[in-house]
């Protein structure tokens, strides 16, 4: 059910997100470029990887994660979205333990995601407690004014 993102999938993964009322139209047109981008394989050649939880019936999930650059064997998510009918049945779960397996394999040593403060976003806090990332920074009025950003990490290694 898990796979690599094709170029026919970036439609749907820029409407998938959408989908979700998660993010900005600004974020929506940087998924699209940076989409281009990986399919050109100009970002593929830096380690750039998209990952994708595919139904027959439907492309129900994706995860976009790499290397982040100047450092020593950090990654970043990029961006996580499942489409809504299919939230809460494990598949965001189930993409962050593929990526985290994927970049152990390639020796990476830490993950971290972002997010944002505000009161619509503690789900999506929350959910990445439970899957064992902690909270480390906090940067106030970092998006906008009142919206912060959180990052959160989690060691890979051991």
């Amino acid at each position: 059910m898990i796979r690599p993102a094709r170029e026919c999938d970036q439609a749907a993964l820029v409407a998938l997100s959408a989908q979700t009322g998660f993010f900005k139209p600004l974020e929506l047109d940087t998924l699209d470029t940076v989409l281009a981008d990986y399919f050109s394989c100009t970002r593929d050649d830096y380690g750039h990887r998209c990952i994708i939880w595919d139904k027959p019936e439907a492309l129900t999930g994706y995860l976009y994660y790499a290397p982040e650059e100047m450092t020593d064997r950090t990654w970043y998510v990029w961006w996580m979205a499942v489409a809504p009918p299919w939230q809460g049945q494990g598949i965001g779960r189930q993409l962050l333990q593929f990526a985290e397996r994927d970049i152990q394999a390639s020796g990476g040593r830490l993950l971290l995601i972002e997010t944002s403060d505000t009161a619509k976003y503690e789900p999506t806090r929350s959910f990445y407690q439970k899957c064992g990332y902690t909270p480390t920074a906090h940067i106030p009025d970092f998006y906008a004014d009142g919206d912060g950003m959180v990052i959160f990490s989690k060691r890979l290694e051991g």
